[in-house]
């Protein structure tokens, strides 16, 4: 069994709750990554930041990047696995939560990873067990749609 510690990036870039958007940013971009994840100065996980949070939530709301802080724009809570956690788990909680980006954490809830969509593609053969959990929680995700607007 594949878990996250055999596909994870190991020490994920951090930030503090205090950085402004246009650091993590130029961050973000420097590192080619497309998240980091916000903690606190005990280094508890406390949010995380990715590019469509800059996007959605400073970029279009015409907010000043120089201004606003990982803090006011950071997911939270957020979905985090342990080391342990098979993949087949992890896509399930990325389609369930409707994330692209995972923490791992050891058994003392440290962050010691991240999982990307990216490093479950990259997985290569071992991705087709994974895709057919895949496609049925997207075929659901359609359906619960379809529900909701047949509703309205």
């Amino acid at each position: 069994m594949i878990t996250a510690s055999d596909i994870m990036t190991p020490n994920p870039v951090t930030v503090d709750p205090d950085t402004t958007a246009s650091e993590i940013a130029r961050i973000m971009s420097e590192y080619r990554i497309g998240s980091v994840v916000v903690v606190n100065s005990r280094g508890d996980i406390i949010g995380i930041v990715t590019s469509y949070d800059i996007i959605s939530k400073v970029v279009a709301e015409e907010k000043d990047p120089r201004i606003v802080t990982a803090s006011e724009i950071m997911s939270k809570p957020v979905v985090y696995v342990e080391e342990s956690t098979p993949v087949s788990t992890i896509v399930e909680l990325m389609m369930k939560y409707g994330v692209r980006h995972i923490p791992v954490v050891n058994a003392e809830k440290k962050l010691v990873g991240i999982v990307a969509e990216y490093d479950i593609i990259a997985m290569g053969p071992e991705i087709f067990e994974i895709l057919e959990i895949y496609t049925s929680s997207m075929r659901e995700r359609k359906e619960a749609r379809l529900r909701k607007r047949i509703k309205k």
